[in-house]
């Protein structure tokens, strides 16, 4: 294989690999992130709100009969490569502020019982959960798609 391919396949093996990592494990790197000024979104509720999962087969059952809110928080590259049908782009790099613009669309699924289901590439990505937080934090309820992405395109689901 020449140098020319080899580049794109090592860039974006090395993009997916960090895509989906933990924070640091590093003292010093979780030092530098613990003593960065935090923002505060006002009108977080800093109340929790229950997080839960949700199977392969029972989100398949939601988003086919268009009774889901269904959120992406993989990063926007991997979004645009591919995603579930309806779902709509929250990565965690931003969650709290696309959380607050999509607050009409939220309430509105809470109002309607619409159960609100995130995912994220797989089952050892930590994103979707911690989007999920996120929306806990904002008292929103929501669940998280076991095994993700991968487990929905490995079982033939369609995808937009």
């Amino acid at each position: 294989m020449s140098l020319r391919r080899c580049v794109p396949i090592m860039l974006g093996g090395a993009l997916v690999l960090s895509s989906c990592s933990a924070p640091p494990s590093n003292p010093d790197q979780k030092a530098a992130i613990v003593s960065a000024p935090a923002k505060r979104i006002e009108s977080r509720l800093n109340g929790r709100a229950k997080v839960s999962s949700v199977s392969l087969t029972r989100l398949f059952e939601l988003q086919q009969s268009d009774n889901v809110l269904l959120f992406d928080a993989r990063p926007w590259i991997f979004y645009s490569l591919g995603h579930l049908p309806g779902a709509i782009s929250l990565p965690k790099s931003n969650c709290d502020a696309q959380i607050i613009k999509n607050q009409a669309e939220i309430k509105s699924a809470i109002a309607s019982n619409k159960p609100i289901v995130i995912y994220c590439t797989n089952m050892a990505c930590p994103d979707a959960r911690t989007v999920a937080m996120h929306f806990a934090d904002f008292g929103y309820p929501c669940s998280t798609l076991l095994g993700g992405w991968e487990s929905w395109k490995e079982s033939g689901l369609p995808t937009e």
